[in-house]
């Protein structure tokens, strides 16, 4: 019985789905991010690291996260489709700062883990190493003295219209949240509250919340694509690197003198800075395209493809509790 309203269900998708078939114009894109590590005169402490639309689409979490939480209740994260619908609910950090750990580096090669195939309705979906076209091309920019390959990744995705499209989150490198914010300052120091070992805060209730880390990358931010007559590619991105900034310093205790020092003092810390790559142009598919900066570089190429015909088979799809996102309870 079960079975029946599932496939009168996924007949249902179907039909709906075929209404629509006309609209989606699916490309496949390559991605290769570096850097490019030579000294540079240029200082970029005033910039702000990058801001991510609410709507931004992460395929790179679900491969090299853990989801405690998840796997504790037995349910998955955000599939695919659910971030291309509702993205911002899968980047509710509420949720994924409670259920998500990441390793302190990424590794170079975002794919799945055996090729993939595309379906009508489906959200981008990121494919397996072997369906990539960029190796001799990663092994040519390796050689070059200087560079350190960051991120690499392809993926498939349905193009839309700049106010529908949805933009890819793109990050890479190692973790910098132990040492440093997502604004660039140190981190503080942990409180003697914090240092307490074995200590049992139940007693608190909802005023205690245990701190949570989001991981600071090396490079973040994201690419964004879309179909307005022609291809656009909107690259969002920055590359993070450890300096020194002269920052404001505040007193260590208050006392009465410190009420009469009118002029704020300054020192030199550790600052993490953002070497922002911000570019939009116009692109033709199959021509592969570079963009840098004095410090960071990426290739990228848009290809055509057979174009997906079907919805995703029955026995394929997740339940519907395993797709969704894990509610906040704190």
């Amino acid at each position: 019985m079960l079975r029946k309203i599932a496939i009168a269900i996924a007949a249902i998708t179907a039909l709906s789905h075929s209404f629509s078939a006309h609209a989606e114009s699916w490309f496949e894109v390559e991605v290769f991010v570096f850097e490019r590590q030579q000294a540079s005169v240029e200082k970029w402490l005033d910039a702000t690291p990058p801001k991510l639309s609410k709507d931004t689409v992460d395929i790179i979490t679900p491969v090299i996260s853990t989801d405690i939480t998840g796997v504790a209740v037995g349910l998955n994260g955000c599939s695919s489709t659910d971030w291309a619908s509702d993205a911002s609910n899968c980047n509710d950090p509420k949720v994924s700062n409670i259920t998500t750990t990441y390793p302190s580096q990424v590794p170079f090669n975002i794919a799945a883990s055996k090729p993939q195939t595309a379906y009508l309705g489906q959200g981008p979906l990121l494919l397996a190493q072997s369906q990539g076209k960029f190796n001799d091309i990663i092994r040519t920019i390796q050689r070059e003295p200087y560079v350190k390959s960051l991120v690499h990744l392809t993926w498939q995705q349905n193009m839309q219209s700049r106010r529908r499209a949805k933009p890819i989150r793109i990050f890479g490198g190692q973790d910098f949240s132990k040492s440093f914010e997502y604004h660039g300052l140190s981190v503080k120091k942990p409180t003697q509250l914090d240092a307490m070992p074995n200590t049992d805060f139940s007693a608190l209730g909802s005023f205690y919340e245990a701190p949570k880390i989001t991981p600071v990358w090396e490079l973040d931010g994201s690419i964004n694509i879309y179909l307005s007559h022609y291809l656009y590619i909107e690259n969002n991105l920055a590359l993070r690197k450890v300096t020194q900034k002269m920052v404001e310093s505040s007193p260590l205790a208050f006392n009465e003198y410190a009420a009469l020092d009118i002029e704020s003092k300054k020192q030199l810390a550790p600052f993490l800075e953002s070497i922002p790559l911000i570019q939009n142009r116009r692109v033709r598919s199959g021509e592969i395209h570079y963009f840098d900066n004095p410090q960071l570089g990426i290739v990228m190429q848009i290809r055509k493809m057979i174009q997906p015909t079907n919805v995703k088979p029955i026995d394929l799809i997740e339940p519907s509790t395993a797709s969704q996102p894990v509610p906040y309870t704190g």
